[in-house]
């Protein structure tokens, strides 16, 4: 009896000894970094309980994007991981009659935010089905988002023209984001080439854009308006890369109007009345139902790229359905999605600021104390613990930590949430220790006005080091295998590595392309995986010849688009033409260059 009273003295006091020594060592890494930070940090054991390491817990921090734990955590709750949003399509009609659809079409949007263009279609086309050719009244939008202010409150009007800053009222479609593309002209002198990948959303351009002899001094600004009016300005050089841009839409609701009536276009049916914000009348006959991804896979889109958007939706689609399935404004979504948190994990959250569910507002507040226990909470709940943590960004493999932790004893091994603004930085999740441990951690840098800080990112990253390389506490886990260890898979290249070398080749085939091309009266176009170049040359065989010496370095296929073959396809690359319809202003030939197989 005397030994094991002895034994369990040992043991505490070796643990309250190595406790005191991660004190001081991440004390001392602390300093050395950065002794200025504003750190606010706890580090807990969830294989033993025990608290490693706490600093300013209990302080208010502005936690940026690391507030999607939250918000993803409140929609996981509420909406369960199987839970699907649902897009609708319904018309109230008396007659359809040769054709002619005598009534209305209603466009049910449930606040989905990966509604795209194509679900869009899919439902519009429907009609189609009963062989509708006109609507003789309107198309209603009913979206859940109608009476949503489009940004939060503190959200900074410099975020709002970049992708990140997208509204989410009072329409989503393909994100209410947008891609441009400028491409330089064939020679000095000319225009440059724009492209908007709009999906005929009514985007009206103002191309100022130029190209020059070279690239040295070159730039291009984007400004899209609130009347959906973009305008291009800058210059190109000859032969460089084609500059690429991802938007927000300012004016959802025109973008969706213009969309609906141009697919309906495309799909010969005519439109005699207006597209417009409606309610869909009870009673009226549902034609067509979409349905997205589960909620366990939105969340992935949403924590993995850190997307606002994303985030956003959720979050008021799950204060929706906690207000009895009435739509909420960001100030009533707050309440509903604290006291919902802390009704079912019992921590306080009495002092914390909900202001969206992104975190791009500076008026959110946490603290690292509330973080750490909404983190314990879902690994210790076996219903929401693997999709909530198979969510998360993973270290050195994908989303916005595949940059980070990348040496092989740390890739694999993080699981967080990272978040970035200026003066802020955050880095909340889950790691695996060296000897099989998983620890919870909270960690947020938040500069003071007026007092000197250096960089957070450096601190936080050294922490997370210096934890991975920890034997917190005894295992025998550790003894039995190397935690560490390297599976398989994590020997080969990441997906996110493999997506970039992909890239990486189609902008050296664009590269030698314009390069072999310069001379020639001819536009080389990039559109991600396809380069198009437009020939209005007299000699057809010139832009072959060059193509067929570039093939031999970078292998493609080629698609021809002209009136008449007149060149002789044959050896490499393999070619396919097709005959092309008159069109006005159409060039003489276009030559698709595609990946070949």
């Amino acid at each position: 009896m005397r030994r094991t009273l002895t034994g369990v003295f040992l043991l505490a006091l070796s643990t309250i000894s190595y406790s005191a020594s991660i004190q001081t060592e991440v004390d001392r890494l602390i300093n050395r970094v950065n002794p200025n930070v504003n750190l606010g940090i706890v580090v807990l054991d969830l294989t033993s309980g025990k608290t490693l390491y706490r600093r300013n817990a209990e302080r208010l921090y502005i936690p940026a994007s690391n507030m999607k734990l939250f918000s993803e955590a409140a929609a996981l709750m509420v909406l369960g991981p199987d839970y699907r949003f649902k897009n609708q399509l319904s018309m109230s009609a008396g007659k359809i009659q040769q054709g002619v659809l005598q009534g209305n079409v209603y466009v049910r949007l449930s606040g989905d935010p990966s509604f795209s263009r194509d679900n869009l279609n899919t439902l519009l086309s429907s009609l189609k089905e009963w062989n509708i050719n006109t609507i003789q009244g309107n198309v209603y939008i009913d979206s859940s988002l109608a009476n949503v202010d489009p940004y939060p409150p503190g959200w900074l009007t410099t975020d709002l023209s970049y992708s990140y800053g997208a509204p989410n009222a009072p329409v989503m479609v393909d994100s209410n984001r947008l891609t441009v593309t400028v491409n330089p002209g064939a020679q000095a002198g000319d225009p440059a080439i724009v492209e908007v990948d709009d999906g005929g959303g009514a985007i009206a351009l103002n191309n100022q854009a130029t190209t020059k002899a070279n690239a040295k001094g070159c730039g291009v600004g984007f400004s899209l308006d609130q009347e959906n009016h973009l305008t291009v300005r800058g210059c190109v050089g000859v032969g460089q890369w084609a500059v690429q841009q991802r938007l927000a839409i300012k004016n959802p609701l025109m973008y969706a109007q213009g969309m609906i009536k141009s697919q309906l276009a495309k799909a010969n049916i005519q439109l005699n009345g207006q597209v417009q914000l409606g309610k869909t009348p009870a009673g009226s006959l549902l034609i067509a139902t979409q349905h997205s991804k589960q909620v366990s896979q939105l969340m992935a889109d949403t924590l993995k790229p850190s997307d606002n958007l994303y985030a956003d939706s959720l979050y008021l689609h799950a204060a929706e359905k906690l207000n009895n399935g009435i739509p909420v404004n960001w100030r009533n979504a707050q309440p509903l999605i604290k006291n919902f948190l802390q009704s079912q994990t019992g921590i306080d959250f009495s002092n914390a600021i909900f202001t969206d569910g992104s975190g791009l507002s500076r008026y959110s507040l946490v603290t690292p104390e509330q973080t750490i226990s909404l983190l314990k909470f879902l690994y210790q709940r076996f219903p929401l613990s693997y999709e909530y943590i198979a969510a998360l960004p993973i270290s050195g493999r994908d989303g916005t930590l595949q940059k980070r932790f990348q040496i092989p004893t740390q890739q694999g091994f993080v699981r967080a949430k990272t978040g970035t603004m200026t003066g802020i930085n955050s880095l909340s999740g889950y790691l695996y220790t060296a000897n099989g441990h998983t620890l919870a951690f909270a960690m947020y840098v938040n500069r003071q006005p007026g007092k000197a800080s250096g960089p957070g990112r450096p601190v936080l990253d050294a922490l997370c080091t210096y934890f991975l390389q920890k034997s917190p506490g005894s295992s025998r886990l550790s003894r039995i295998f190397s935690p560490h260890q390297r599976i398989s898979f994590q020997l080969n290249p990441t997906q996110a590595e493999r997506q970039k070398a992909h890239q990486a080749k189609w902008r050296r085939l664009e590269s030698a392309i314009r390069t072999a091309l310069r001379g020639q009266s001819v536009n080389v176009i990039y559109r991600g995986n396809e380069l198009i170049v437009s020939d209005n040359q007299t000699d057809p065989g010139k832009v072959w010849s060059t193509l067929q010496s570039v093939v031999k370095k970078y292998p493609f296929a080629v698609m021809l688009s002209s009136k008449t073959l007149t060149i002789n396809p044959s050896g490499s690359p393999i070619l396919l033409w097709v005959q092309a319809l008159d069109t006005p202003n159409q060039a003489q030939r276009i030559w698709s260059i595609r990946e070949a197989s």
